[in-house]
C-alpha cells in the first residue's frame, strides 16, 4: 500500500513484519529501548512483529509498504 502523513508524533506498535520504502519527506523511529532511525527519500527498512515505540514525520512523508502477517 502507499502512506502519506503530515508532520506530527505518536505511540505505535508493530504485531506484523512490514517493510516500508521512504518515496518523500523525513521521519524519525524511536524504539522504546532508545534507538533512534531516522528515515528520508530513498531509505527502505523493515519493523519487525513485537517493534514499540514512536513515529515522527519531520516532513510530510509518503512511503509505499508491504505487511506479512
Amino acid at each position: 500500500g502507499t502512506w502519506e502523513a503530515t508532520p506530527g508524533k505518536w505511540h505505535c506498535s508493530y504485531d506484523e513484519w512490514e517493510y516500508c520504502h521512504i518515496l518523500s519527506g523525513r521521519s524519525i523511529i524511536t524504539h522504546e529501548d532508545g534507538e533512534v532511525w531516522t528515515v528520508e527519500a530513498g531509505d527502505g527498512f523493515v519493523l519487525r512483529p513485537g517493534f514499540k515505540g514512536t513515529w515522527e514525520v519531520v516532513e510530510t512523508t509518503r512511503k509505499q509498504y508491504v505487511i506479512r502477517l
